[in-house]
């Protein structure tokens, strides 16, 4: 497998944080899970289908060739048969307003296809380019066209890129830093990114532990729930589980062959 990450031009980079690539030319004949867990950066997932298989779900549905990913805040299966290839683009957490216009509230945990959001015929256009760094290309020249036709609300482009990775900061300090009523930030905070600043900093919790997880132990569990200020090791487990489908030991013991922002690839049979 071939994981990738190219940087976004200037003019994209307060919403964009990367675009990524993901490929797979090892085994047709494999099997791989993909567990995908709360997120709180969305994605633009485009799929190249001309030879190489699609993500299914559990129940068997192909996902779309090209389609958004809202943030996640439960977790997700989806199952591959065979290689596959895949690009896509990580936005920060308000990215989906700025370039969609689209309520980001409705599209938590969601997965729309493109072509229900917008009729720009980027999908075939992903689809026609020869490689991934044309797909850069062609991305970056049909999201700097669709920020430039939307408003962007500066004061939530501004808590995002300077209190975003702070576990701590209340609503209330916010308010007073940035001379705002709670209430008000609350509301813009929520109709910008799609959930409550509250949920947002859960999620920020649950995905410094995986950062912990993947080189601790199950002694070690204690010493990561205290660290995130957890009141005890039980309700870390249970906020884990919540976010992930499974407990952090399992997480832990449990070796991803790949993985992509909050999404850990499996083999069928780990």
């Amino acid at each position: 497998m071939e994981y990738r990450q190219y940087q976004p031009p200037r003019v994209l980079e307060r919403y964009v944080r990367y675009f990524w690539s993901f490929d797979s030319f090892q085994n047709p004949n494999a099997t791989l899970q993909i567990k995908s867990f709360a997120d709180k950066y969305p994605r633009l997932i485009f799929q190249n289908l001309d030879g190489f298989e699609a993500l299914t779900n559990l129940s068997g549905d192909k996902l779309p060739a090209c389609y958004l990913s809202g943030i996640d805040t439960k977790h997700t299966e989806a199952i591959i048969n065979g290689n596959f290839s895949h690009f896509g683009v990580s936005f920060y957490p308000h990215g989906l307003a700025a370039f969609f216009g689209e309520s980001p509230v409705a599209l938590i945990n969601q997965m729309p296809d493109i072509r229900l959001i917008c009729p720009a015929e980027i999908q075939s256009q992903l689809q026609r380019a020869t490689n991934h760094h044309a797909r850069v290309s062609l991305i970056s020249k049909f999201l700097y066209e669709r920020l430039r036709a939307m408003r962007q609300d500066q004061l939530i482009n501004k808590i995002v890129h300077h209190h975003g990775l702070d576990r701590d900061i209340s609503l209330d300090e916010l308010g007073r830093h940035y001379r705002i009523s709670t209430r008000s930030l609350q509301r813009r905070f929520k109709a910008v990114v799609g959930i409550s600043h509250k949920k947002y900093q859960r999620i920020l919790r649950f995905e410094e532990s995986l950062k912990q997880l993947a080189n601790a132990s199950f002694a070690d569990l204690g010493v990561v729930a205290y660290d995130l200020k957890f009141t005890d090791q039980s309700h870390f487990i249970k906020d884990f589980s919540a976010f992930s489908g499974m407990s952090p030991y399992a997480f832990a013991k449990r070796k991803s062959v790949g993985s992509e922002s909050s999404s850990f690839i499996y083999t069928k049979d780990a």
